[in-house]
């Protein structure tokens, strides 16, 4: 399925989209991990796991949903690996929705990146995002972020907060340019990009050599 930015703020990416297709491995990059970076585990972590990701892509709500808590008991939880989350913006809702999460730090801020993909048709209201308004965007966060203790009016704030759309703006960037991530979930695992949808079986079988299992 591929989404077009909404507005002229968006990232200038050629080709975005949330898909499902087969997982393509591309070439190898150094993999570096920035202080502004949201990482989940042990920074010592042998593995690091870059995923590119779209808080409105149905795909990357699958992945969240089916393989991320295996992901977290057999590699993350036991310092074999860390993931590295990185938004990927696919429209204004995406990027919006990122800037909220970046209000939260540290384990709230993956409580509520989970929250967002376990409830996604909840407070998206036009899945693709074409037809919400701002106030639709914002409603439909305040309703997520109320459960994590966040007020409605510091939800506008962070929404539009500079600060917190250009840290989301240059992961979208940064992705594409060095990693040429063009859908999501994209993966980068110890430096290899793996681009599409993935089950925990074929994460694992990825996984498992670098681990030394």
């Amino acid at each position: 399925m591929k989404i077009g930015f909404l507005a002229a703020a968006a990232l200038a990416l050629v080709v975005a989209g949330c898909g499902d297709s087969e997982i393509a491995e591309v070439g190898g990059q150094a993999v570096e991990i920035r202080p502004e970076d949201m990482v989940h585990g042990s920074p010592n972590g042998p593995i690091t796991i870059i995923e590119y990701a779209s808080l409105t892509c149905p795909h990357c709500a699958a992945f969240q949903k089916d393989v991320i808590p295996q992901l977290n008991k057999e590699y993350i939880e036991t310092g074999k690996a860390k993931l590295v989350f990185r938004e990927f913006p696919l429209n204004e809702v995406d990027r919006m929705a990122s800037a909220v999460a970046r209000c939260f730090s540290g384990d709230q801020y993956f409580s509520f990146i989970d929250l967002l993909f376990a409830n996604q048709m909840n407070w998206i209201k036009d899945f693709d995002g074409n037809g919400m308004t701002h106030g639709d965007i914002i409603e439909g966060l305040s309703q997520m972020a109320r459960q994590e203790g966040m007020p409605p009016e510091r939800v506008e704030a962070c929404a539009t907060d500079d600060k917190n759309l250009a840290a989301v703006d240059a992961n979208g960037q940064e992705g594409q340019r060095r990693y040429r991530v063009n859908s999501t979930p994209t993966f980068i695992i110890n430096g290899t990009t793996y681009a599409g949808g993935m089950s925990f079986e074929s994460l694992k079988q990825i996984l498992d050599p670098l681990a030394g299992g």
